[in-house]
């Protein structure tokens, strides 16, 4: 086989890996608009619907490593087809639902297998398209199709529930899921050997994942029980105490969960702590704006998924260049030129008034939000992969992918709390929000002069991994 038939074999079907991608992202922000028909339907108490969107937050965030790191182990085409299957017959359980309890169980199934199915994504993704520009293309199709999932969620989750009930956000997901099992089966290559054979660290495993899950359990009932009590100060103490002791751990065996050799490169450091504070900006910004078109302006639920339409466009037109920059100019300059679109975006909406309108003080500030978390998306996604060679891409991948997704959680609770929202703060607290979101943005800004040149290789110094014969 010639060189440039293997490359053709060792890319993996972008179209099949991003649905699957689109699929997970859209059901974590679809649910969210549904809440109040679950709640009414199912009888929820204020307290216990958190855990519709907490449960799922809670395992997808604390099993991210995990996931990655089996799939370096075990197989990727075996963690995506397997992750995909739990997540289809969750999504058809909690359709059924009709006890609170059922409910969350099944979003607790769903998360738990988007954290098998997601870093496997973007492993195969960065170990497939090894060529710079070609990576970084597919990684703007990938940043795409993530972002508009986000915040297409708000749009497709107002439709459902309107015209077909809120079990439909949980079914959509059924012949999706079973669409992608059939086409990965078919497409995907077979693991080679079985991958890396080795040791999973149990002891590592049990550490992080518990150690990640207390600090979500933390940040998700932060909001409600306030940051002083005992049911928030125990779980984030708890949890970092045993992060500490996973690194104690991983510097101390021979074959750890997370090899702590890989921060020494500077692009998978830099690139996690952006995506940490830029999964910041997008859950504020989409959180606090559909609570403001909503509780101020009055919007109805599909009249807030369509305010978000233009978003989701513009990330979706963006993600080409953005790619194209990021191949041939390296992910440094691009992120630092999308921090500043993302920091001019939120302070524009730091003035919302309470008889705002769409076209002059929600649209300017998303437009330029939703191209700055494009370049988030595609060019930290190249950041936090470059330089790894192929047996370790399941595990910067997971950890890049639990970045965010730690930022999601800490900084959206942080948002609700400093703002105020479930007090009196009024138009205030949205002010205050937009105002944090800018400054975790020139944040952005700074840490991106750390991401070291990349123009010349977004590829591993490693060889890629063998074919595998079907």
């Amino acid at each position: 086989m010639s060189e440039t038939s293997a490359t053709v074999r060792r890319r993996p079907p972008l179209g099949l890996l991003c649905t699957a991608q689109f699929m997970l992202t859209l059901d974590f922000a679809i649910v969210n608009v549904a809440l109040p028909s679950m709640q009414g339907e199912l009888g929820f108490t204020d307290a216990a619907l958190q855990w519709v969107v907490g449960a799922y937050a809670l395992f997808y965030g604390g099993f991210l490593l995990l996931g990655g790191r089996l799939g370096d182990l075990f197989g990727r085409k075996r963690m995506f087809v397997g992750g995909l299957v739990v997540f289809t017959a969750a999504s058809l359980v909690g359709g059924f639902a009709t006890e609170p309890v059922l409910l969350v169980v099944a979003r607790a199934l769903q998360g738990l297998s988007a954290a098998a199915v997601s870093p496997t994504v973007l492993a195969l993704i960065a170990s497939g398209f090894t060529e710079a520009k070609e990576r970084a293309k597919a990684m703007g199709i990938f940043g795409a199709v993530a972002s508009a999932g986000f915040t297409g969620g708000v749009l497709f989750g107002g439709i459902l529930t309107e015209y077909l009930g809120w079990r439909a956000v949980m079914w959509v997901n059924v012949p999706v899921g079973i669409l992608l099992v059939a086409r990965a089966l078919k497409r995907l290559d077979a693991d080679h050997g079985a991958t890396q054979r080795g040791r999973v660290d149990l002891p590592g495993a049990t550490l992080v994942t518990a150690g990640m899950c207390a600090i979500i359990y933390g940040l998700t009932v932060a909001a409600d029980e306030g940051w002083g009590s005992a049911g928030v100060v125990w779980p984030l103490v708890a949890g970092g105490v045993l992060l500490i002791a996973f690194l104690w751990l991983q510097a101390r065996i021979a074959a750890p969960l997370v090899p702590l050799s890989i921060f020494a490169n500077r692009a998978v450091t830099a690139g996690n702590a952006i995506a940490f504070l830029s999964g910041g900006v997008m859950s504020i910004s989409t959180f606090f704006m559909s609570v403001y078109m909503q509780q101020v302006l009055g919007y109805s639920a599909i009249q807030t998924g369509l305010a978000f339409f233009p978003q989701a466009f513009v990330v979706v037109l963006a993600s080409k260049n953005v790619a194209q920059m990021t191949g041939t100019r390296g992910a440094r300059p691009v992120l630092i030129g999308g921090a500043v679109l993302l920091t001019a975006g939120s302070l524009l909406l730091t003035g919302l008034p309470v008889d705002g309108s769409f076209w002059a003080h929600i649209l300017p500030g998303g437009v330029l939000q939703g191209v700055g978390v494009t370049v988030m998306m595609i060019s930290t996604a190249v950041a936090a992969t470059y330089g790894v060679a192929g047996p370790r891409m399941g595990l910067a991948s997971g950890l890049y992918t639990s970045s965010r997704q730690l930022g999601v959680g800490l900084w959206l609770a942080v948002g609700v709390t400093a703002s105020g929202l479930a007090g009196s703060a009024g138009i205030q607290a949205f002010h205050t929000a937009f105002w944090l979101a800018a400054g975790l943005s020139a944040l952005i800004a700074v840490l991106s002069f750390f991401v070291p040149a990349t123009k010349k290789a977004a590829v591993p110094a490693a060889a890629p991994e063998p074919v595998s014969a079907k």
